[in-house]
């Protein structure tokens, strides 16, 4: 009797220990302020950065704000209580700008939009490598699933490039693909006006300009978890300006000023409803040049309207700029109000508004405003005027040799002396 109470008593500590948590654990940063750590613990999941390499060092998770994930750093995101089977970042910016959660690099399970990233998956350990910038969020959410299993291999579904920069007119060399799954991978392009993708993975661009993200899937076997992963190329062509002496009606234009050996150019206010205002960031190339070439992907322009009175700008967005007399940001509207506009012989504009005239500077400051009077340090804008004779002579969409590489019809590199199908830069042999 005693025996059998003992083996069914150990038969349901089994049982108890074989069941694991399954639940949401929610990790707040402001939750963590204190000591500098780059190791946290809560409810059984542990967070972790390595160095990596950054050159900054090894991020925080200490400061009570965000948890900060340098560019280069290595987050490891794991399990005493089940396997994770989802996590959640919650970032400070969106998608691939400076601190969001597109910096992570691509990986399988890994997918993000807006400010939001989210892992899928089974492990009990998760890792991430902040790739292109540094990752600030707020929160960390992860979901544990129920019992501890074994964990299935990573479908390693990877692209060489997760973006790609493509200038028209140039030779484009497409990214290599690579996997470790066993199953069928399906790709698509969501703007095959733009790049297509062939049933090996090999990325083709057609010429025209625009964006295309091309996605990779593969579903769960036996072996290997399902996987998923993106390479984003951008096509476009480099816009070319020239320094204006004088203004029409109808004309793109950037604002731009020189000082300090460089010159500067602006951006349009990002808008926001709530406030509907700003300076114009700048961005600078070094030097006193008399042209500017710049990306298509980035429209800076400000289009010169007429208007009675002079000329209402109107940025890239669709806003039109103008002062209200007691702020020296710019107000944007729907509304186009009249600046007036004289050209100097030094090659700077007197560009005003409701008796408000533009600078850039004020003191050390890299943006442009608008004031009643000179400011300390600011320099007046002049004027580079969108070139439209300065065209594309002819487009190449050549792909680049990959080096002879082969892979089995697996996805898996082999050597010169492998039997059987094999592909080589996209294409299939029979090797003997």
């Amino acid at each position: 009797m005693i025996k059998t109470l003992r083996y069914t008593f150990m038969a349901m500590l089994m049982l108890v220990c074989s069941t694991a948590f399954a639940g949401v654990i929610t990790l707040n940063a402001t939750d963590f302020k204190g000591s500098e750590t780059a190791t946290v613990t809560q409810d059984g999941i542990t967070l972790t950065i390595e160095k990596g390499t950054s050159p900054s060092g090894t991020g925080n998770l200490y400061n009570g704000e965000q948890f900060r994930i340098y560019k280069g750093n290595i987050l490891t995101v794991s399990s005493t209580v089940g396997n994770i089977t989802q996590i959640v970042f919650t970032c400070t910016a969106n998608n691939t700008t400076k601190w969001g959660p597109g910096c992570f690099a691509a990986q399988d399970g890994y997918s993000y939009e807006g400010k939001v990233g989210t892992w899928a998956g089974n492990a009990a350990e998760v890792k991430f490598t902040a790739e292109s910038n540094q990752v600030r969020a707020t929160t960390i959410e992860v979901t544990v699933g129920g019992e501890v299993g074994p964990t299935k291999k990573s479908a390693g579904l990877k692209f060489s490039e997760s973006t790609v920069d493509y200038e028209l007119g140039t030779t484009f060399t497409a990214p290599t693909f690579t996997k470790a799954t066993t199953a069928a991978v399906k790709f698509v392009s969501d703007n095959e006006e733009v790049a297509t993708v062939n049933a090996e993975g090999v990325i083709a661009v057609t010429g025209k300009e625009g964006k295309a993200v091309i996605t990779a899937t593969s579903e769960e076997n036996k072996e290997y978890n399902a996987g998923k992963t993106t390479c984003t190329v951008y096509a476009y062509r480099m816009n070319v300006y020239k320094k204006a002496t004088a203004v029409e009606a109808g004309k793109q234009y950037l604002i731009v000023a020189q000082r300090d050996n460089k010159t500067y150019y602006a951006a349009p206010v990002k808008y926001n409803a709530e406030k509907p205002y700003g300076y114009l960031n700048s961005f600078s190339v070094d030097g006193i040049v008399d042209e500017l070439k710049i990306k298509s992907s980035y429209n800076d322009a400000f289009t010169f309207e007429g208007v009675a009175g002079g000329y209402a700008i109107k940025d890239a967005n669709g806003y039109y700029l103008y002062m209200d007399g007691k702020h020296a940001s710019f107000q944007l509207g729907d509304e186009a109000k009249a600046w007036t506009v004289e050209p100097a012989e030094n090659g700077t504009f007197t560009i005003t508004n409701n008796g408000q005239f533009i600078q850039y500077g004020n003191g050390t400051f890299t943006t442009f405003g608008a004031w009643t009077e000179a400011q300390d340090k600011a320099v007046k804008p002049m004027l580079f005027v969108f070139d439209e004779a300065a065209g594309i002579n002819g487009v190449q969409t050549t792909v680049k040799p990959q080096s002879n590489v082969r892979y089995n019809i697996a996805g898996q590199r082999v050597g010169a002396d492998y039997k059987g199908i094999v592909i080589v830069n996209g294409k299939k042999y029979l090797q003997k």
